[in-house]
């Protein structure tokens, strides 16, 4: 639902700024697709695909990312540096795995550089 999206996108931001990554972009949409999160942390621009379970039971959110969806978020990502001219920063791809369970809090595991 789009309330979930909402929460599940609030609980990454607050993440990242805990782990003083700089957002840029949420939801960056472009004729090839949508990247979740595109932030900046030091000579990085992070490319963030996010992935989340309703439940902590079953398959870790972050097997879902496809070697499919890795090779078009290679593509976004070097489609949105070259848009925004940022051909100087290094480009880094990360998953953010969000598992909710009822009423505690996520558990948020960040893989950083993943692909």
């Amino acid at each position: 639902t789009a309330a979930h999206r909402k929460d599940r996108r609030t609980d990454c931001l607050c993440f990242f700024e805990r782990a003083v990554i700089s957002i840029v972009e949420r939801n960056h949409h472009s004729r090839l697709g949508e990247i979740d999160i595109v932030a900046e942390h030091r000579e990085y621009l992070v490319f963030c695909e996010v992935k989340t379970r309703r439940s902590r039971a079953g398959l870790h959110p972050s097997l879902s990312v496809t070697a499919k969806k890795i090779e078009k978020l290679r593509m976004l990502g070097e489609h949105y540096l070259s848009q925004k001219h940022l051909m100087h920063l290094q480009p880094r791809f990360d998953v953010i795995a969000v598992q909710l369970a009822g009423k505690t809090p996520p558990d948020i595991d960040h893989f950083v550089n993943a692909f």
